[in-house]
C-alpha cells in the first residue's frame, strides 16, 4: 500500500511538471543555446486505464544495463564454409552474338563433366573457363570430377562462387589420382563420357569454349586439341552418347572421339584471329577455333576495362557483358556526392578521446581546402581538449553513435573493422567524404569528381597473393551505394586476427566482382609512411614494406587530392603551427596550404 502511494505521488508530479516546457542546457562545442526534447501537455490527458502499465513499471528495474558480450553466431567450422560469394551466373544472357546457331534440345548433351587435377588452387583463368560453358551451354547438369577439392584461398575464392551460385553443380569424388596433364586422366575424362547414355561434353581446366560452332549439329562425336598436345587440361570432347547399349568397346570409343580432331588455340592466337576476322559471322565457316587454351596467370584487372578480343570474351564469360567496365559519373546535378565530410572517433577502453592538433588540422583542410560544407564527427564520447573546443564556431557537429558490436552475430574486437562498418554504414545513409583523421586535404574535391557513385583508391604495400589492395582512409560515396551494400556483405567472413582482411583487401574483391559500382581514383589521396609518400598512379607502385624506405617517383603537389599521413602519429611537422611555418617535408608544406586557406577566409583566430 505504502508503495503505490508514493508511485502516485511520484505520476501527479509527473503531470504538474509536464505543464511546463521541459528544456535543459547542453555543454557542447557549437554556441550554447536552449534545447526543447520534450512538450507532452497535448498527449498526457486523454483517458486512459494504466493500472496494467504502472503495475509492470513499480516492479521493473531502471538503468541497469546487460553489459555480457554479444554471444558468436556459428556460421562453419571455416573460413570457407563462412564466405558467402553467391552471384547470378544463370539469368545473365551472354552475347547473342557467340551463339552462332540456335541450339533445338537434341542438338548437344545437357551434361558436362570438368575434371580437376593435382593439388591446387582454383585460379581465376580456371573461373573463365568453367564458366564459358555455363553461359554458353547451359548445362542441366556439371559434374566436378576431383581427387582433391581446390585449395581454400583468401584471395581466390572463385571456386567458392561456383559452389554457391551453380544449382546443378555435383561434386563427385574419384580415388583415382588425377594427374595433370596425362593419359591417365584424359582416359578418365573419356570413361565418363562412355558411362552415360547421353554421352556429354568433357572440359579440361585451361580449356574455354568461345562460341557454339555449327559443326556440334552435324556430328555425333569431336574432340579440341591443342596440336601435338595430349594434356587433359588443354582439351574439349563432345559427344551425343556413351557406350551403353553398344557393341564397340571402350578403346574404339575413344579412338573414334580423337580421330575427329580440332585445333585449340592459345590467346595470342586467338586475339590474332579474332582481328583478323572480326566479323561474328566468320565463326560459321570454321575461320576461329571454338576452343581457347587459357593462360595461367589472369585477374580480373586485365579484362575489365581493356580493348581486346579475348578481354571482350572474357567479360562475356564473367560479368556477363561484352561491354568495357567502369563505373560511369551521373547526368543528374542532384545525384552527386553531398560536400560533407565524416570521420569517426571511437573510445578504447572507455577512456577520453583527445581531438589533437594534427586532428584539428585535418578537419580545417576539410573545411578550408577540401570545400566541405560541413564536418560530422560521430563518436561514442564528445571528445576533448582545446583544440576540439577552438572548433566550436565552425561548421563542425558531433553525432552520437555507439560502437559496433557484432556484424552478422559476430563479435567485432578490433576499432579498426568497427570503424571500416561504420563508416560504410554512415555513407550509406548520407553519402559525403570519410576520411581518417591523419588526413590532410591538399587540394579541392571538384563536382566533377563528386558525380561518380563511389571513389576509392589503392593501398602501397604488397599483399602477397593479392594483385592490388584498397585504403579505405579516404572514401567518397553517395548515399545508398551498392559497392558499399556489397562491401558490408564481406563481412559474413570477420577476421579479427587479419585486421586488413576486411578493410583492405576485401574492398578490392569487391572491385574485381562489381567494377561498375565504384571509380579507382588513384588520386584520391596519397599514403605517405615514415616520410615516404606512395603515389599509387605510378606503374610498379607496389612494394614490400621492407622497401619502405626507398624514394619514391616525383609527383606534383597538386596531384592528389588528400594525403595520408599513416606512420609515425602524427608526423613531427604537425605538431603546432610553429612546425608547420618551419617545417619542409610534404607534411609541413600541405598543412602550409591549410594555414593560407584559413588565413584567405579570414579565420586568424584559429590560427594562434
Amino acid at each position: 500500500m505504502k508503495s503505490s502511494v508514493i508511485l502516485k505521488s511520484l505520476f501527479l508530479f509527473f503531470l504538474c511538471f509536464t505543464c511546463f516546457e521541459l528544456t535543459f542546457y547542453v555543454k557542447h562545442f557549437m554556441p550554447i543555446k536552449k534545447i526543447t526534447i520534450l512538450n507532452i501537455k497535448k498527449h498526457i490527458f486523454p483517458a486512459v486505464n494504466n493500472r496494467a502499465l504502472l503495475n509492470a513499471i513499480s516492479n521493473a528495474s531502471f538503468f541497469k544495463v546487460d553489459t555480457k558480450e554479444a554471444t558468436e553466431n556459428c556460421k562453419g567450422e571455416n573460413d570457407e564454409e563462412r564466405l558467402r560469394v553467391f552471384r547470378e551466373l544463370l539469368r545473365d544472357i551472354v552475347h547473342g552474338s557467340l551463339q552462332s546457331v540456335r541450339l533445338s534440345p537434341e542438338d548437344i548433351p545437357n551434361t558436362v563433366h570438368f575434371t580437376w587435377c593435382g593439388s591446387k588452387k582454383f585460379r581465376f583463368a580456371d573461373s573463365i573457363g568453367f564458366l564459358s560453358f555455363v553461359r554458353l551451354l547451359r548445362p542441366v547438369k556439371i559434374i566436378f570430377h576431383y581427387n582433391e577439392l581446390p585449395k581454400f584461398s583468401l584471395y581466390d575464392m572463385w571456386f567458392q562462387e561456383l559452389r554457391q551460385s551453380l544449382p546443378q553443380l555435383v561434386l563427385r569424388h574419384t580415388n583415382k589420382q588425377l594427374r595433370c596433364g596425362t593419359i591417365d586422366s584424359l582416359n578418365f575424362a573419356l570413361e565418363q563420357l562412355a558411362a552415360s547414355v547421353g554421352g556429354g561434353i568433357y572440359f579440361g581446366e585451361r580449356a574455354a569454349l568461345t562460341y557454339i560452332p555449327e559443326i556440334w549439329k552435324q556430328l555425333d562425336q569431336l574432340t579440341y586439341m591443342v596440336a601435338g598436345s595430349v594434356s587433359s587440361e588443354q582439351m574439349i570432347v563432345y559427344s551425343k552418347f556413351g557406350l551403353i547399349n553398344k557393341t564397340s568397346t571402350f578403346e574404339m570409343y575413344r579412338e573414334e572421339i580423337l580421330n575427329k580432331t580440332y585445333h585449340c588455340v592459345n590467346l595470342e592466337q586467338f586475339n590474332k584471329q579474332m582481328e583478323q576476322y572480326s566479323q561474328v559471322p566468320q565463326f560459321d565457316k570454321y575461320i576461329i577455333s571454338p576452343c581457347l587454351v587459357l593462360p595461367e596467370k589472369i585477374y580480373p584487372e586485365n579484362i575489365i576495362n581493356v580493348s581486346s578480343p579475348f578481354a571482350e570474351v572474357a567479360r562475356t564469360f564473367f560479368y556477363g557483358t561484352p561491354r568495357l567496365m567502369g563505373a560511369k559519373q551521373s547526368q543528374d546535378p542532384n545525384d552527386v556526392i553531398p560536400a560533407i565530410s565524416h570521420y569517426i572517433s571511437l573510445a578504447k577502453d572507455n577512456k577520453s578521446v583527445e581531438w589533437t592538433f594534427s586532428h584539428y588540422m585535418s578537419v580545417l583542410s576539410a573545411l578550408y581546402v577540401g570545400g566541405f560544407e560541413r564536418v560530422y564527427v560521430h563518436g561514442d564520447q564528445v571528445p576533448v581538449g582545446k583544440w576540439w573546443r577552438r572548433l566550436q564556431t565552425e561548421n563542425v557537429t558531433f553525432v552520437f553513435i555507439e560502437n559496433i558490436e557484432t556484424v552478422y552475430q559476430q563479435k567485432v574486437r578490433v576499432l579498426a573493422h568497427q570503424s571500416d562498418i561504420l563508416r560504410s554504414l554512415i555513407l550509406m545513409k548520407y553519402g559525403g567524404a570519410y576520411q581518417d583523421r591523419d588526413v590532410i586535404w591538399g587540394n579541392p574535391v571538384s563536382e566533377e569528381i563528386r558525380k561518380y557513385p563511389t571513389l576509392m583508391s589503392y593501398d602501397w604495400p604488397d599483399y602477397g597473393e593479392w594483385p592490388r589492395a584498397i585504403n579505405m582512409g579516404v572514401l567518397m560515396s553517395r548515399a545508398k551505394s551498392p559497392f558499399l551494400y556489397t562491401f558490408l556483405d564481406t563481412f559474413w567472413l570477420e577476421k579479427d586476427a587479419d585486421w586488413g582482411y576486411n578493410g583492405i583487401l576485401m574492398p578490392y574483391k569487391v572491385f574485381e566482382l562489381n567494377p561498375e559500382s565504384v571509380y579507382i581514383y588513384e588520386q584520391l589521396q596519397i599514403i605517405c609512411y615514415i616520410n615516404i609518400c606512395h603515389p599509387t598512379w605510378h606503374p610498379d607502385y607496389i612494394r614490400s614494406y621492407s622497401d619502405s624506405k626507398k624514394p619514391t617517383g616525383n609527383f606534383s603537389l597538386n596531384e592528389p587530392l588528400a594525403y595520408h599521413f599513416t606512420y609515425p602519429k602524427p608526423d613531427p611537422s604537425l605538431v603546432s603551427f610553429d612546425t608547420i611555418r618551419n617545417g619542409t617535408n610534404i607534411a609541413a608544406q600541405i598543412a602550409q596550404k591549410t594555414i593560407k586557406a584559413v588565413e584567405k577566409a579570414g579565420k586568424f583566430y584559429l590560427l594562434k
